[in-house]
């Protein structure tokens, strides 16, 4: 069994270039953060051909999170972050393996076992269809040794565009750190980034009543065009720049005027959350030294610490982790990965 584990990634500003006829020419420019805590992914070869198959379907065994592609049998299982099994939510790790297969990256009489577990919640802005597409490729790598890790990120995006689950996820995962998508599309096509390390701690927080499909905004022609508008107003502010720790203070005030420009902010769910988390912060005298941002797209927020020399404590998350869930907030203490 081969384990792998990708962080989530949080979009602060993006845009929407969808009209690509190519689906690897499609995503978004923008910038963002990725973190620790993501997706455990684990691909274990099982036994192969006609017989097992036969096994399987003679012992009673259900289809539900299988799939037969000619002689090999593909099985699917993705829990939640509580260790829950989220039902319907294979299919585009079946169409994962059919393009590793086209791509002659796997072989296609050859049978798996795919497990996937999530440590942050879907729909809520955290890249997690990104996060376990990317995972459960480089899980197989790591069992095949075949292809280059772009080849699998290339996939990996194609598989999200057709799904509509994201735009430029992969491409800020394959960047790390606090990355800047200046060119849209998959990474080792159009798409174009850069990232750099930046390891504090950070806290995550989500309304669990509300989910949102990323695909209620990019598919609105009135939210495509809001979002873009502002989001390449910001990228275009800091693209000339040299992307590193010194354009900080920038992010932090180009992610805020992107929120209020493209009206994301606007939304009831999204403002009431962002009112709760400053009166906590101001409850616990934190508002010198924390800056919260809108996580695109769900109705979540990420805090973060204005000033990078100026970092989080341990405790002070805690604090705040603590007040949040006393008013039945999701909450997690994570780190922004390098």
């Amino acid at each position: 069994m081969f384990d792998t584990i990708i962080g989530g990634h949080i979009t602060l500003v993006f845009t929407v270039e969808k009209d690509g006829r190519l689906l690897r020419n499609q995503g978004s420019r923008g910038f963002g953060l990725n973190v620790d805590h993501g997706v455990r992914a684990s691909v274990l070869e099982i036994k192969s051909g006609k017989e097992q198959i036969e096994q399987e379907l003679s012992a009673g065994s259900s289809l539900d999170g299988q799939k037969i592609f000619q002689d090999g049998l593909i099985e699917v299982k993705v829990e939640d972050m509580n260790g829950e099994e989220i039902l319907d939510s294979s299919k585009m790790y079946f169409d994962l393996v059919e393009e590793l297969r086209h791509a002659k990256l796997l072989d296609r009489a050859s049978s798996y076992r795919i497990e996937v577990k999530l440590d942050l919640p879907t729909s809520q802005g955290f890249g997690m269809s990104a996060a376990g597409l990317v995972s459960v490729a480089y899980a197989f790598r790591e069992l095949t040794g075949r292809g280059l890790s772009g080849q699998y990120l290339r996939l990996c995006h194609r598989i999200e565009r057709l799904h509509g689950s994201g735009l430029g996820d992969v491409l800020g995962i394959s960047a790390g750190g606090v990355e800047i998508r200046l060119q849209a599309g998959a990474p080792g096509a159009s798409g174009r980034a850069l990232g750099f390390p930046c390891p504090q701690r950070i806290l995550l927080a989500w309304q669990p009543s509300e989910k949102r499909h990323t695909s209620k905004y990019i598919d609105d022609p009135n939210w495509q065009k809001k979002i873009s508008r502002a989001g390449n107003t910001a990228v275009n502010s800091m693209k000339n720049k040299p992307w590193n720790h010194d354009q900080w203070d920038q992010i932090l005030t180009q992610s805020r005027n992107f929120a209020e420009q493209s009206e994301l902010l606007e939304e009831l769910e999204r403002k009431q959350l962002l009112t709760k988390a400053r009166e906590i912060i101001i409850e616990l005298d934190l508002q010198v030294k924390t800056s919260i941002r809108l996580c695109m797209l769900g109705t979540s927020l990420v805090f973060l610490p204005r000033k990078l020399t100026n970092p989080f404590k341990q405790k002070e998350l805690e604090q705040i982790s603590e007040k949040l869930e006393q008013i039945g907030i999701g909450t997690k203490i994570t780190k922004i990965s390098g």
